[in-house]
């Protein structure tokens, strides 16, 4: 099996992103321009913080702490509307131009694919949360 370009995994990324539901919320896409980088968040992610982004106290996690630290910062930029944050439109399945899609949110973005990372979050994370 061949490896999979950069060009072409961002590419798979993005779609993947704008084929999400507009009805179903368990993943979000987006596009971090100061990082120059892609990521996602998963719904159960905010359960790891506070309302101020600090770390719960009655979660545990397997997220490194750079991770976790990472991640209180983009959920509180998602939060404040920062700019630099942008989400990805999410059209559903059943479209048949997505690969336009991802060249026009690129190209309305000014994202070079071949200059900008997607963030590699560690496998299989998980959350306890510790319920009184």
């Amino acid at each position: 099996m061949l490896a999979m370009d950069k060009e072409e995994e961002i590419y798979n990324w993005i779609i993947a992103g704008l084929r999400q539901s507009s009805r179903r919320f368990s993943e979000m896409f987006y596009f971090d321009k100061r990082d120059e980088q892609f990521f996602s968040i998963l719904v159960t992610d905010y359960f790891l913080f506070e309302e101020d982004f600090s770390p719960a106290l009655n979660v545990q996690s397997s997220y490194s702490e750079n991770t976790m630290r990472l991640l209180a910062d983009r959920m509180n930029r998602i939060d404040q509307e920062d700019s630099s944050i942008i989400a990805l439109p999410r059209f559903g399945e059943g479209l048949n131009d997505y690969e336009q899609r991802a060249d026009s949110f690129l190209n309305l973005n000014a994202i070079v694919a071949e200059k900008v990372t997607i963030w590699d979050v560690e496998e299989s994370g998980t959350i306890n949360i510790k319920i009184n």
